[in-house]
């Protein structure tokens, strides 16, 4: 059971439900674990990307762990990018691709006691590593194993990414490359980070598997425009997994775009994992700035050489 089927069963006014909905607060949904505190990790409506879930949900998990609480993350009882319109409130996106981060998941905690809901919006809770991890090894250390122990991938999508490895890689050295297009670069986002020039990237690509002796170089786009742009210079030397990819698709949010298959919602959160998986096991790190870049340095077990372009927010 959701935990919106749950908080629509408490007998409250209807404009008092919509006006705290998304505020954290304490609920109780029976008599069972009065010696637990679950703290229910939730995201109100949004058109966000995967690692935009997974980096603020992390953020929030560490809250809960540092306040004797039990997370148990939400991604089933509202609206996201990667459950269809017949799986809301019936299947957990989160579950998809990830465990729960202490085993518990919400039909677990649907009789419990002492239930605390977070706030459905982004707050200082929601705080997550960013730039400072390339900086500060310590740091980058510490949130690595964090991540290692509580938002551990799906043995099956784990799988089948390590199964794309060997067929693309081959055991040799890899320089890996996240480079953002489409509604990044067309829409601008409001205090999102700005994304290197294309150009810019391919440069200092050239410059890296130079220095470092990289065989392959491994990019995760989502712009085909940039894929072949990329495959004009670098040719077979390039290696990319058979994720779709968009074109001109104006301002369009990336999130509203479908490929016209069965589980589109659930593949799309799929391929875009298994990319930040590769790029984690690839041996040198070329990215803008975004979240797949920092679960891609938190996934990985380190590289030899790393570039993050800090350009300022948009």
């Amino acid at each position: 059971m959701g935990v919106k089927k749950i908080l629509k069963s408490i007998p409250i006014v209807d404009s008092l439900y919509v006006k705290w909905r998304w505020r954290e607060h304490k609920v109780s949904f029976g008599k069972d674990n009065p010696d637990k505190t679950f703290f229910v990790v939730r995201r109100a409506t949004c058109k966000a990307g995967l690692f935009s879930y997974v980096m603020t949900n992390m953020g929030l998990v560490k809250y809960a762990l540092d306040k004797g609480y039990i997370p148990v993350i939400d991604m089933q009882g509202n609206k996201n990018t990667y459950l269809e319109e017949n799986e809301v409130g019936k299947k957990n996106a989160w579950e998809y691709y990830f465990e729960q981060p202490c085993g518990y998941s919400l039909e677990d905690i649907s009789t419990s006691k002492n239930v605390i809901l977070s706030s459905g919006v982004i707050t200082e809770k929601n705080i997550y590593p960013g730039k400072e991890i390339v900086k500060d090894q310590r740091k980058c250390l510490v949130w690595r194993s964090f991540f290692a122990q509580y938002l551990k991938v799906q043995e099956i999508v784990y799988k089948e990414a390590n199964e794309q490895r060997s067929r693309l890689f081959g055991g040799e050295k890899v320089l890996g490359v996240l480079c953002r297009g489409t509604d990044y670069i067309n829409n601008r986002p409001k205090n999102h980070p700005i994304q290197p020039d294309p150009e810019e990237v391919i440069k200092k690509a050239e410059e890296i598997t130079k220095k470092y002796k990289c065989r392959w170089i491994y990019l995760a786009t989502e712009d085909e425009k940039i894929y072949q742009r990329f495959y004009e210079i670098f040719g077979d030397k390039l290696k990319v997994t058979t994720a779709r990819r968009c074109r001109d698709i104006g301002n369009t949010n990336i999130n509203d775009i479908g490929f016209q298959r069965e589980n589109d919602k659930y593949l799309r959160g799929k391929e875009y994992l298994i990319n930040i998986i590769l790029l984690a096991k690839c041996d040198c790190l070329l990215a803008g700035s975004v979240g797949g870049t920092y679960g891609a340095l938190l996934m990985s077990q380190g590289y030899e050489y790393v570039h993050i372009y800090d350009l300022g927010v948009y």
